[in-house]
């Protein structure tokens, strides 16, 4: 019922919102005077006006259940995401790699590629809201349901992120639908994202279904420099054989990052809140390190003044 009204509500914002802006005088035009607000680590900064590419590493150990011992993951996403015209329709691509500890030694495998298209409406008193549609591309070498060595670097990245357990599904198309809502007051920040995550086999008849959920608190200590924690949740809605008492999957994180003209570095600790993913381990902590690179076509040197 939830993910029902969630639907509901983007769909809402998608196609009623703008016109009900258009109609009471509220133009998208650019520049918008919007509040300026830290964007989250993870979480995409939903109203930015300019070319942007992010780099995040992600390093982890995953502790077993008992009676395994103790391994590390590794994860690589690459992202990048343009406005089209004015602040209000966004495209984007995602790619995710992956590596670590596995039976047969170090390994790599690389994840599936997403196409991501979003539109917002945004207002001057610091509220935005919007939807859109990823649709992933079936490009991954291994699977985190896969019983080999490749299967298991896979499920340790799936593990390591929930939120993107995607990414690591052979031999599937995908459909992302999502909303974003983000409110600022002052120097504070609060964003939101829910999604649904659906994986059709190409193969055979083993679709998934997962419902993921981001939310940010964030503030701004100083001009440069922003505090925060996020919070995330990949709940299995139709996946086989995971247990209702390992459907939902929670990480926290704190972090900070520096706000600088051309680029946006931030630093982020995590770990989970109850069973990791469909409880295939006991527990996971590591860190997360993110570069996000500002290209402004406008200024002379094409990165941003502040």
């Amino acid at each position: 019922m939830k993910t029902g009204a969630a639907l509901v509500f983007a769909g809402w914002a998608v196609l009623v919102a703008p016109g009900l802006a258009h109609a009471q005088g509220t133009a998208f035009a650019d520049p918008y005077e919007l509040p300026d607000a830290p964007r989250p680590p993870t979480l995409p900064e939903i109203t930015h006006g300019d070319i942007e590419g992010t780099l995040e590493t992600t390093a982890g150990e995953i502790v077993p259940n008992p009676g395994g011992q103790p391994t590390h993951g590794y994860v690589q996403r690459f992202a990048v995401e343009a406005p089209i015209g004015p602040r209000r329709w966004f495209l984007g691509l995602e790619y995710e790699a992956a590596a670590g500890s596995a039976q047969n030694g170090f390994q790599a495998v690389g994840g599936n590629v997403e196409l991501e298209g979003r539109t917002l409406w945004a207002t001057r008193t610091g509220l935005a809201f919007g939807g859109g549609l990823g649709l992933m591309l079936p490009t991954a070498s291994a699977s985190s349901d896969d019983a080999s060595s490749a299967g298991e670097v896979a499920l340790h990245a799936a593990t390591l992120r929930p939120w993107d357990v995607s990414f690591f599904i052979t031999d599937a198309l995908g459909v992302r639908p999502f909303i974003d809502v983000r409110a600022i007051d002052g120097p504070f920040v609060a964003q939101f994202r829910q999604g649904l995550d659906l994986a059709v086999s190409t193969t055979a008849i083993a679709d998934r279904i997962y419902a993921t959920t981001g939310v940010y608190f964030g503030l701004r200590a100083t001009r440069q420099v922003a505090v925060g924690v996020e919070a995330f949740e990949a709940y299995a809605i139709d996946v086989p054989n995971v247990q209702d008492g390992a459907r939902a999957n929670f990480v926290v994180s704190p972090n900070v990052r520096l706000v600088l003209p051309w680029v946006e570095p931030a630093i982020s600790m995590f770990t989970n809140v109850g069973t990791p993913l469909q409880g295939a381990s006991e527990r996971i902590w590591g860190f997360r390190v993110a570069f996000t690179l500002v290209y402004d076509s406008s200024a002379t040197l094409r990165v941003r003044s502040r």
